[in-house]
């Protein structure tokens, strides 16, 4: 298995995936595709996705078969006998003269690793969330359970979280159900009580299962809740601000009366996710400053209970890099935020 710290690994591919995984699936000639669904948000214009590739595809679902992107070669198998019967294949049919060099093809990759990491615009003016979700993953040592909700949020935990032990990703990454991650959390701490459970959320996901606080204290399970604030359904302002001219279609969650992220007045935050816990009992704290967040944090994690953090962060960050909806690897946008939405900054590869 390979882990973020292996160079092997190449992270998340698709619509927010690292440019190097896309490239590699762009340039390849041959692609292992086992247990997948050739998703549009994996593969955005289906066509242009793997275009070069031969595509084996192993599938425990035969409906999965060719139904988005026609394999070469297509085996219905559970993975398990599927791998078994490969890796023999190739163990008898290897020798020390017939080990494939793939040395150049990696130091191609490398390079595009290089040129395009996952990386952010960091300052000290206020916290930003890709930030927050790195410094969460250097106190947990990146042994944490992780669930989510659904929008940006999911993608910077999917980005900049580097797990370090299988089986601790949970996120809905098919019907995309906002307010998945609370409700996740607290199986897996039920499931798991010796191990960290943190929902990382955005502020729009946690609202929508938000009595599942009361659950934390009735039953006293550990889940932290580590929500990115932004007042706002980030994902569909970005898509807003990319595409629409930043026309907004009510997705501002906050306050009608005074917007935060125009006054700065912490009375101005809505809702009010603090006195909402506090209600139910459960012990939380807001942070806005970034000098603030690496304490409140371990505060965070050393608390023996249930306890959330509110993590504010402006509305205008994105997550990049960014693959339009129906595009091609050679349209992924890797430059700009909601403070230049204009198409004219929005830098492609």
């Amino acid at each position: 298995m390979e882990w973020p710290s292996d160079e092997k690994c190449l992270d998340m591919l698709g619509m927010h995936g690292a440019v190097y995984a896309n490239y590699a699936i762009d340039s390849a000639d041959l692609l292992l595709a086992f247990g997948v669904r050739f998703d549009d948000r994996v593969t955005g214009k289906l066509d242009a996705f793997a275009a070069r590739a031969s595509i084996v595809h192993i599938d425990i679902d035969p409906a999965e078969i060719g139904k988005n992107k026609e394999a070469h070669c297509a085996v219905f198998s559970n993975i398990k006998p599927a791998l078994k019967v490969l890796n023999g294949l190739i163990k008898a049919d290897q020798t020390a003269d017939s080990l494939p060099d793939f040395s150049e093809w990696r130091a191609e990759i490398e390079a595009q690793r290089e040129k395009f990491p996952f990386t952010y615009a960091d300052t000290s003016d206020y916290i930003v969330p890709q930030y927050a979700v790195e410094l969460l993953c250097e106190r947990t040592e990146g042994k944490a359970i992780v669930s989510t909700g659904v929008g940006q949020h999911q993608m910077w935990a999917a980005q900049h979280y580097k797990f370090e032990e299988p089986r601790n990703w949970l996120t809905s990454g098919g019907l995309g159900s906002m307010g998945f991650g609370l409700p996740a959390a607290i199986g897996a701490v039920a499931a798991r009580p010796d191990c960290v459970v943190v929902d990382v959320d955005g502020d729009g996901s946690f609202v929508m299962n938000i009595q599942e606080l009361a659950t934390l204290h009735a039953e006293n399970l550990p889940v932290k809740m580590f929500v990115l604030n932004n007042q706002h359904l980030g994902m569909v302002v970005q898509w807003e601000d990319r595409f629409y001219g930043a026309n907004r279609g009510h997705t501002y969650l906050g306050s009608p009366d005074a917007e935060y992220h125009e006054t700065k007045d912490e009375k101005d935050i809505f809702p009010d996710f603090v006195a909402i816990a506090e209600g139910f009992r459960v012990p939380a704290e807001r942070v806005v400053r970034k000098e603030d967040l690496r304490p409140a944090i371990q505060r965070m994690l050393d608390h023996d209970g249930p306890y959330l953090l509110d993590v504010m962060f402006p509305h205008q960050e994105h997550v990049l890099p960014m693959v339009p909806g129906g595009g091609t690897f050679k349209d992924t946008i890797t430059t700009g935020d909601g403070r230049t939405p204009e198409l004219k900054d929005m830098k492609t590869l």
